[in-house]
């Protein structure tokens, strides 16, 4: 039997221990669980501050994590290897089934978490040959992919709603994010786009530029020249690593901003679509509206009321 721990390493904050993610998370304070019967990823979404966790390599489940709101440092000790990461909005971890993990974190972080069934994966990689096999799958802490990302919020709003129909929409979504995962490990974008991906290194230094300099009104020429890549060779190479053009990554962290100032300041929406680097307000909030789906100001309100 597998056996979580998680131990909170700031006062008032309790110390949990169980025999899984799902079980150890749903004793968390700040969480909303979702397990439901017969689904191959369950999920869960908590706010967490400083901590350690440690899951031995008995535990069955893939585990992938999307942070949100976040801000801290994470050292990750799975399959022998010792990994230093940012952690920051819209990074995502994963770890494959069966290995042992220990994680260090500092910081605070909002986290949708999904608990991935390893049937799953397998009956994914045996119908999709060229994807190759969990087995090869590795461990890899603060990576960005919007696709995946994009999956995993939808895949969790899905389960949280309940809603009638709710098993097919979840079993859709789950073989999605699974085929996605299986595309981020072996590159088949950066093959079939003929472009070598970005390396992390390179996300990272574009996300750093991007969080910078969002007001101002730069465009691509200016995020390849900051990695000393040609325009267009740098377009096909950040799909095969992201999954997405760099103009659709680009608005996602754009709005990503937007949620947050909206969430935590008065500011007008004139204020913060010039301080996100959208055109206009008309233009934050089309762009909003289309992601979101409700315009800004009805998205603070929600959050307020």
């Amino acid at each position: 039997m597998s056996y979580a721990r998680i131990t909170a390493t700031q006062e008032k904050r309790p110390t949990l221990r169980a025999f899984d993610w799902m079980d150890a998370v749903s004793q968390l304070e700040q969480r909303h669980v979702v397990v439901r019967p017969k689904s191959e990823i369950n999920c869960a979404r908590f706010s967490v501050a400083a901590h350690q966790s440690h899951i031995d390599a008995e535990y069955g489940n893939a585990v992938l994590v999307l942070s949100t709101q976040s801000a801290g440092k994470l050292r990750v000790e799975a399959g022998g290897g010792k990994h230093d990461a940012e952690i920051r909005s819209g990074s995502l971890t994963f770890m494959p089934p069966g290995i042992d993990q220990h994680y260090d974190f500092d910081g605070e972080t909002t986290n949708t978490f999904l608990s991935i069934n390893q049937s799953l994966l397998d009956r994914v990689a045996e119908s999709n040959p060229g994807l190759g096999r969990v087995g090869g799958l590795e461990p890899r802490a603060s990576f960005f992919r919007p696709a995946l990302q994009k999956l995993v919020e939808e895949h969790y709003a899905v389960m949280a709603a309940g809603d009638d129909g709710w098993r097919v929409l979840s079993e859709a979504i789950s073989l999605r994010i699974a085929y996605e995962i299986f595309t981020a490990f072996n590159g088949s974008d950066a093959q079939k786009a003929g472009a070598a991906p970005l390396t992390q290194a390179e996300l990272n230094t574009l996300i750093e530029f991007i969080e910078a300099e969002m007001e101002h009104n730069f465009d691509l020429s200016d995020m390849a020249g900051l990695l000393d890549r040609d325009a267009f060779g740098f377009s096909r190479a950040f799909k095969a690593a992201t999954g997405e053009s760099p103009h659709q990554f680009l608005i996602q962290r754009r709005l990503m901003r937007v949620k947050q100032m909206l969430a935590q300041s008065n500011a007008p929406l004139a204020e913060i679509a010039y301080a996100t680097g959208f055109s206009n307000q008309s233009h934050m909030t089309a762009a909003f509206s289309k992601a979101i789906g409700v315009p800004p100001g009805a998205f603070r309100k929600a959050l307020r009321a």
